[in-house]
C-alpha cells in the first residue's frame, strides 16, 4: 500500500516536473520568439534610421547646394546693382554736367544747334505749298525792317493795292504769307515771314521756328542795324548751302535823315542846288558806312564776305514796273541776282538731293542735354541777381551821386536813344557836346551826359542798344548795370519787342521807375500819309492838314493798342506809352513853339516830378508846384 502511495507520488511528481518543463519550455521558447521579434523590430527601426539618416544628408546636401546657389544668385545681383548704381550715379554726374554746360552757354549768349527731322522738313513744306516747279523766296529778318513792303515792290504792287502783302506800324505779319508773282512767266513765289525780335517770334529761335531750310533762296533783310538775327540766319542758311541775300532796305529814308544831320533844309533851297550836292553826298556816307558794317560784322562771326544790295522799296517799285527811277543804288543788280539764282538752282537741286537727305539726319543726345537745351529753346532765360560788389562796380562806372537823379535812356539798337538824349538835353545831334548818333551803332559804351541846366540836377545815360551783335538781348539789363539807375526810360522805335519786356521786368523787380516812349512819331506819320496819297511836290493847305491829322490819330491809336496788348501777353500791368519826336521835344526843352506837340510836354513834366519826388526829397505840395510852374512856362513860350 504504501508502495503504491509513493509510486503514485513518483509519478505525480514526474507529471509535475515534465508539466513544469514543457511550461518552461514553452515559456522559453515565447521568450525566444520573442526576442527574435524585438530583434527584427530593432534592426527594422536601425534600418529606418539608417535610411532617414541617408535622406536627412541627401535632403541637407541639396539645402546646402540650394543656399550656396542663392548666395551666388545674391552675389551676382549685388554685383550687378553695384555696377547699375554707378552707371546710374556717371549718368547723373553727365547729366548734371551737361546741364551747367547748357546753362554756361545760356548765360553766355551761345544759342543751340537744333536741326529739323525728316518729319519737321516735311512738315514745313506742306505748310509753305511747296512745288518742285516752283522758286521759294523768302523775306525774312528783324521785326520793322519793310519785308512787306519789299514784297509789294518785287510784284509791282504798292502797299495800298488790292492784294498787296499787309503793311502797318505794328507787326501787321503774324503768320508765313505765300505770294505768288503776277508776272505768269516768272514761277515764282515770295513769302512774307513774321518780323523776328517780337514778343511772339525770339530772335535766336527765328530760323527754325519758321521753317526757314525749306525755301530755294532767303533775302536777308534789315533796317536800322545788322543785329544777331541777321548773323543767325546767315549761319544756319550756310549750315543748309541756301543762297542768302543781305539787303539794306529803307535808303531813302536814312539818306533824308543823313541829309538833316548835315543841315540841310528844303524850306531854304528855292531852286534845289544845294539838295542835289548834299544828297549826293549823303548818298556816298550811307553806302560806304552800310558796306563797312556788313563787312566788319560778318568777319567778327568768321563768315566769309558778302555783298549788301542797298534799296528803297520805291526805287524796286520803279524798277519792276519798267520804269525810270531818278535815284537807283542796287535796285537793277538785286532784281537780276535774284532771276538768276532762281534758273541756276533749280538745275542743282536733283544733283544735291540725296546729299542733303543725308545732312538732315537728326542725331540724338543723351536725356540730360536734350532737357537742358529745350528749356533753352522754349526761351527759359535764366534769373540772374547782380551782388553788391557788382551794384557797387555799376555805381562807381557811373559816377553815381546821391544828389543828382540818374536817368538811364534804354531800348533796342536804333530806337533813336542818342538823339532823344540830345533833345532833352536842349542840344541838336551835331552839336558840341552831343552825344553821338549814326546809322551804325555808334554807342558801344553807356555815355554820361549832365543836363547842360544847372537848375537841373539830372544826368542822362546814353546805354549801348540792344540787339546788337555785342550785346545780346535776354542779357541787356544785367550786362548794362540797369538796376542803378533812379529812372528807365524804355524806348522803342519800329515794334514793342522782347528787349523792352525783359527790361520792364527787370524793372518792376528792382522797383525802379519806367516810362516807356515811343520815338520818332514824325517820320512815322510822314510815312502813313505818304501811304494815303500824299505828295510833298503837290504842296502844303488843307489837304496836308487833313492828312496829317488823320495819320497822326491813327499812329497814335495803333501804338497805344500794341504796347497795351504786348504787356497783356507778358502779363504785366497797363501802363501808359508816351509818343514823341525829337525835333518837337527839343523845342519844348528850348521853349520855342513846336507845330506839332504829341505827349513831350507831358513826357518832360512827369521826368521832373520823379526826380523832385523820389530823388530830392520834396513834399508833394513842393513837386506840384514846380511842376505847375514849367508847364505854365513851356505852354506859354510853345503857345499852346
Amino acid at each position: 500500500m504504501a508502495t503504491v502511495q509513493a509510486e503514485c507520488a513518483s509519478n505525480e511528481a514526474r507529471l509535475l516536473v515534465g508539466a513544469a518543463a514543457r511550461t518552461a519550455g514553452e515559456e522559453a521558447r515565447q521568450r525566444a520568439s520573442e526576442a527574435e521579434d524585438e530583434r527584427k523590430r530593432t534592426a527594422a527601426v536601425q534600418e529606418q534610421a539608417k535610411r532617414d539618416t541617408q535622406a536627412a544628408q541627401e535632403q541637407a546636401k541639396k539645402l546646402q547646394e540650394a543656399a550656396n546657389e542663392e548666395k551666388k544668385k545674391a552675389t551676382a545681383a549685388q554685383e550687378a546693382a553695384n555696377a547699375s548704381k554707378k552707371a546710374a550715379e556717371e549718368q547723373v554726374k553727365a547729366a548734371n554736367f551737361a546741364k551747367k554746360e547748357a546753362e554756361r552757354k545760356l548765360k553766355e549768349g551761345i544759342q543751340p544747334v537744333v536741326t529739323p527731322t525728316p518729319a519737321e522738313v516735311s512738315a514745313a513744306k506742306r505748310k509753305v505749298q511747296y512745288r518742285e516747279d516752283l522758286f521759294h523766296f523768302a523775306v525774312a529778318g528783324v521785326a520793322g525792317g519793310g519785308k512787306s513792303s519789299l514784297i509789294n515792290a518785287f510784284r509791282g504792287l504798292r502797299d495800298k493795292d488790292a492784294g498787296s502783302a499787309a503793311t502797318g506800324v505794328t507787326q501787321t505779319t503774324l503768320a508765313m504769307a505765300r505770294y505768288a508773282s503776277p508776272n505768269a512767266e516768272y514761277p515764282y513765289v515770295w513769302y512774307d515771314i513774321p518780323g523776328a525780335g517780337t514778343l511772339k517770334i525770339p530772335d535766336w529761335q527765328y530760323f527754325n521756328a519758321q521753317g526757314l531750310y525749306v525755301f530755294d533762296c532767303i533775302i536777308v533783310l534789315f533796317d536800322n542795324r545788322f543785329t544777331m538775327t541777321d548773323i543767325a540766319i546767315l549761319t544756319n542758311c550756310k549750315r543748309f548751302k541756301i543762297p542768302t541775300y543781305i539787303v539794306r532796305s529803307k535808303a531813302d529814308q536814312h539818306i533824308r535823315n543823313i541829309m538833316k544831320d548835315m543841315g540841310y533844309d528844303s524850306d531854304d533851297d528855292e531852286n534845289g542846288d544845294q539838295r542835289k550836292k548834299v544828297y549826293q553826298a549823303a548818298r556816298q556816307q550811307f553806302i560806304q558806312q552800310m558796306r563797312q558794317i556788313v563787312k566788319e560784322n560778318l568777319e567778327n562771326y568768321n563768315m566769309p564776305d558778302q555783298r549788301v544790295y542797298i534799296v528803297s522799296n520805291e526805287s524796286m517799285f520803279g524798277v519792276v514796273k519798267e520804269r525810270q527811277p531818278r535815284q537807283v543804288i542796287d535796285e537793277i543788280e538785286l532784281l537780276n541776282d535774284l532771276i538768276g539764282e532762281a534758273q541756276n538752282r533749280k538745275a542743282e537741286e536733283a544733283a544735291n538731293a540725296s546729299k542733303k537727305a543725308a545732312e538732315e539726319k537728326v542725331r540724338e543726345a543723351n536725356v540730360a542735354r536734350e532737357e537742358a537745351e529745350g528749356k533753352l529753346a522754349q526761351g527759359i532765360q535764366p534769373l540772374v541777381t547782380p551782388t553788391p560788389d557788382e551794384v557797387s562796380h555799376n555805381k562807381q562806372l557811373a559816377q553815381y551821386r546821391e544828389d543828382l537823379f540818374h536817368i538811364a535812356v534804354a531800348g533796342t539798337a536804333g530806337g533813336g536813344k542818342s538823339s532823344l538824349i540830345n533833345a532833352f538835353r536842349g542840344l541838336r545831334n551835331n552839336d558840341i557836346g552831343a552825344a553821338a548818333t549814326g546809322v551804325i551803332e555808334t554807342t558801344t559804351a553807356i555815355a554820361r551826359c549832365p543836363d547842360p541846366n544847372p537848375d537841373y540836377s539830372y544826368v542822362w545815360y546814353d546805354v549801348p542798344g540792344a540787339g546788337t551783335l555785342k550785346i545780346p538781348d535776354w542779357q541787356y539789363f544785367n550786362s548794362q548795370g540797369l538796376y542803378i539807375y533812379d529812372c528807365i526810360i524804355v524806348l522803342f522805335n519800329d515794334r514793342f519787342t522782347a528787349t523792352e519786356i525783359a527790361v520792364l521786368t527787370n524793372c518792376r523787380r528792382f522797383k525802379i521807375p519806367t516810362y516807356i516812349v515811343r520815338s520818332k512819331a514824325d517820320s512815322h506819320i510822314r510815312d502813313l500819309m505818304k501811304d494815303e496819297g500824299y505828295n510833298s511836290d503837290d504842296g502844303g493847305g488843307d489837304k496836308k492838314k487833313k492828312l496829317y491829322q488823320a495819320a497822326s490819330q491813327k499812329f497814335i491809336q495803333q501804338t497805344r493798342q500794341s504796347v497795351k496788348d504786348n504787356l497783356e501777353n507778358a502779363k504785366m500791368p497797363d501802363q501808359r506809352v508816351y509818343i514823341v519826336s525829337n525835333e518837337t521835344m527839343l523845342s519844348v526843352v528850348k521853349e520855342e513853339r513846336p507845330r506839332k506837340v504829341i505827349d513831350e510836354i507831358e513826357l518832360l513834366s512827369d521826368l521832373i516830378w520823379a526826380a523832385q519826388a523820389r530823388r530830392l526829397g520834396c513834399s508833394e505840395a513842393l513837386v506840384a508846384t514846380t511842376v505847375k510852374k514849367m508847364l505854365q512856362s513851356i505852354r506859354a513860350n510853345s503857345g499852346i
